[in-house]
C-alpha cells in the first residue's frame, strides 16, 4: 500500500476505532504505530464507540482513525487546525496530507 492509498482508506474511517491490525496496515507506509486500551463511552457527549461487536464500558487496544491521521501529520510534518470532533478532525488532518503527498510524490 502507497502512502497515498493510506491516507485515501484511513479518510474513510470516519469516528472508526481501528484495531492493531488495521492500524498497522495504514499506518506501515509512514513508520506509525501506536495503540491504546481504550473504553467505550458511547453514551456520553462526544463518546468514543468501540463498534458492533462491542457494548458501554468495553475495553479493547486499537487507535481512534483521527488520532492515527494527526500521528502521520506529525511524521510527515504536515500542519493541520485543531477540531474537536472526531469525523472534523479526521477531515482535517487526512486533507492536507493527500495534497502534500500528491505534490511531493511520484506515485
Amino acid at each position: 500500500m502507497t502512502k497515498i492509498q493510506a491516507i485515501e482508506k484511513l479518510k474513510e474511517c470516519d469516528h472508526r476505532f481501528l484495531s492493531p491490525a488495521e492500524m498497522e496496515e495504514i499506518g506501515k507506509p509512514f513508520g506509525v504505530y501506536k495503540t491504546i486500551i481504550a473504553i467505550d463511552n458511547r453514551s456520553e457527549f462526544k463518546g468514543l464507540n468501540l463498534g458492533k461487536d462491542h457494548k458501554e464500558g468495553d475495553r479493547a487496544e486499537g487507535l481512534d482513525a483521527d488520532e492515527l491521521a494527526k500521528e502521520i501529520c506529525k511524521k510527515e510534518g504536515v500542519s493541520y487546525p485543531e477540531k474537536s470532533g472526531r469525523g472534523s478532525q479526521l477531515r482535517t488532518c487526512c486533507e492536507p496530507l493527500l495534497e502534500y503527498l500528491k505534490k511531493f510524490l511520484k506515485y
